[in-house]
């Protein structure tokens, strides 16, 4: 009878699924997004009272970001202090540690103190693209949400390797964590391996040679790094350094996997250090993380991984909390004077998620409750189907925020200031 019963049901099941609808209608995501705005720094619309309402109920937030969106970090500048309100004082970022310690110690002007920075460090690659000491801080917005926190008193860290373009800075740093009478004596070496620096720099810019390729052959750094390991200040830049190169070596090595598997290890064991490090606790203490979207998925990410997303969520289940795991996409960008629909785009990626792209608004953002989805497509009886690569976000995050039109964020540096 139960052999009988069980047929009876896949059945069913699998006539459901023959008479679910092709797609999701408008009609049936109207009823589960929600339209806001940000303006002036705050959330305003309809949609506000849901996703305060959401916020103020998780212990972690995750904005699992596309990178280098004007409308994400203007979103992230929001929803901080709606976050303060509820307790939360703390912010991982998807930069490295050593880095998170800088971005820590900006005070009063953040973008003043990252523009410095930026003029100083900046690198130009031969077909004009910027790239500056401090990834995913290069506009004016990006400084905006930071000043934002640490106008709360925020604590901010980063749990990520130390990126390319940051290893003249960083030598700058611990050349200046030195004696006086240390950097006199060591000025011409110093002066040498920043100079060396510059021209592998060049190199891996004109596909000449990997940077940490010569790195490691390099015996001047090697020598650098030795003195510089005689201050005590220098020794977890001198580990994050070498942890990284490790890191961009099996990408230079092309195995993919132990990139980014290594990668990851790193980033969990970079957070657990970083929230020791503020005696955060996990059990009851509050967490927004902003980092790219696989980076926080729940479950499998489409990098074959566990990754950070997961670990928080099913931290914060465990001790009986709640983890929103965020995700955006964007439908309308403006490049130039030509507004690009991506309803229409013939990307498969964009071509893949076109039901919830039909919600996007040119002027207004929407939030869709992904997790309304999940009875309606995963149990009998299901009421409409779903491509993979829509039950992949379904299954990978909480809220889906496609972002009024796109446009270009504000640069926060002069061309041609070093």
């Amino acid at each position: 009878m139960n052999r009988i019963l069980h047929i009876i049901i896949l059945a069913l099941a699998s006539f459901s699924i023959l008479n679910a609808q092709d797609s999701l209608t408008v009609v049936q995501l109207e009823s589960i997004t929600y339209a806001f705005d940000v303006k002036d720094g705050k959330l305003t619309g309809k949609g506000k009272a849901f996703l305060e309402q959401e916020l103020a109920q998780a212990q972690f937030t995750m904005i699992g970001e596309y990178h280098g969106s004007k409308r994400i970090s203007e979103f992230t500048n929001a929803i901080i202090p709606v976050l303060d309100k509820h307790n939360y004082k703390t912010m991982a970022l998807e930069v490295g540690p050593v880095v998170g310690g800088i971005l820590n110690s900006f005070k009063d002007n953040v973008a003043a103190d990252l523009k410095s920075i930026h003029n100083k460090y900046y690198t130009k690659e031969t077909d004009g693209t910027i790239y500056t000491s401090f990834p995913f801080f290069d506009t004016e917005e990006d400084a905006e949400f930071l000043q934002t926190a640490k106008d709360n008193s925020w604590n901010v860290f980063g749990i990520d390797q130390e990126y390319y373009d940051s290893y003249v800075m960083l030598a700058d740093k611990m050349y200046n964590n030195l004696s006086k009478q240390a950097q006199n004596a060591h000025n011409e070496l110093y002066m040498k391996t920043v100079s060396k620096l510059k021209k592998f720099y060049e190199d891996d810019s004109n596909d000449r040679k990997n940077l940490h390729l010569a790195l490691s052959g390099s015996q001047l750094y090697t020598k650098f790094i030795s003195i510089m390991a005689t201050e005590a200040k220098n020794l977890e830049i001198i580990e994050a350094l070498a942890k990284s190169s490790d890191i961009y070596m099996l990408n230079e090595q092309k195995k993919w996997y132990e990139n980014n598997a290594t990668r990851i290890r790193y980033m969990k064991s970079r957070l657990n250090a970083g929230l020791a490090r503020l005696n955060f606790n996990v059990t009851t203490d509050k967490l927004l993380i902003k980092m790219g979207g696989y980076h926080l998925s729940k479950g499998f990410s489409p990098l074959g991984l566990y990754e950070v997303g997961n670990t928080l969520n099913e931290l914060a289940e465990y001790n009986g909390n709640t983890a929103l795991n965020i995700g955006f996409i964007s439908r309308y960008t403006k490049d130039k004077d030509t507004v690009v629909d991506n309803y229409k785009s013939k990307n498969t990626y964009y071509k893949n998620h076109k039901q919830f792209l039909q919600m996007g608004k040119k002027d207004e953002w929407v939030v869709i409750d992904l997790r309304r989805l999940i009875k309606e497509y995963f149990y009998y009886p299901k009421k409409f189907s779903l491509n993979k690569q829509m039950v992949d976000l379904v299954q990978r995050y909480d809220l889906l925020i496609i972002p009024k039109m796109e446009v270009a964020g504000t640069p926060n540096f002069d061309l041609n200031s070093n």
